[in-house]
């Protein structure tokens, strides 16, 4: 055999050695997490027992098959937001021609107001946004939007330490001095 053929044959040694090592310890990180897998599945059964036998019901949540993103925290506002329907076409923004192009982000974003069971921040509304029938606008835009509602008295804004969150205003009653 000349050199080259051993230089080759040697490497080749090495890369089936290095390949052969990497899926024995594979199968052992597989063998592990199986185990592990197992155990937390005991553990869920167990629980849930627990849960049945103090509160009279299923578990607060089914068993999971798949890993999914982390659950996002709920927001007090609806799942999607949905167009304000008025019958007059007040509030929509027309196109050149006369052509209408949909409801204005303030009417949404007032809608979703009214809709929330407590003041919200601007990312709820953003979020909230994203599902709606109007193009997303900006968190800066809806931050405007929240403003421009607190200036015209139909929002109010409410302070928690440093954060920022926004309600309808209540309609004050008419004062009847007697």
């Amino acid at each position: 055999m000349s050199v080259e053929a051993n230089g080759r044959v040697g490497l080749t040694d090495a890369y089936a050695t290095r390949v052969r090592a990497d899926l024995e310890r594979v199968d052992a990180e597989i063998v592990e997490v199986q185990t592990r897998l197992n155990e937390l599945a005991v553990d869920r059964a167990l629980l849930s027992k627990l849960w049945e036998n103090i509160f009279g019901e299923s578990g607060p949540m089914s068993p999971v098959t798949e890993p999914g993103p982390a659950e996002a925290p709920r927001s007090p506002l609806p799942e999607k937001a949905s167009v304000p329907k008025n019958g007059s076409g007040a509030g929509e923004r027309r196109r050149p021609g006369g052509r209408r192009r949909g409801p204005l982000v303030r009417d949404v974003v007032l809608e979703l107001l009214h809709k929330a069971t407590e003041p919200v921040s601007v990312r709820d509304v953003h979020v909230a946004l994203q599902s709606s029938p109007i193009t997303p606008p900006g968190k800066v835009v809806v931050r405007n939007t929240l403003e421009s509602l607190v200036a015209k008295g139909v929002a109010r804004r409410c302070r928690d330490g440093q954060s920022v969150r926004y309600a309808v205003e209540e309609p004050q009653e008419p004062r009847t001095d007697s």
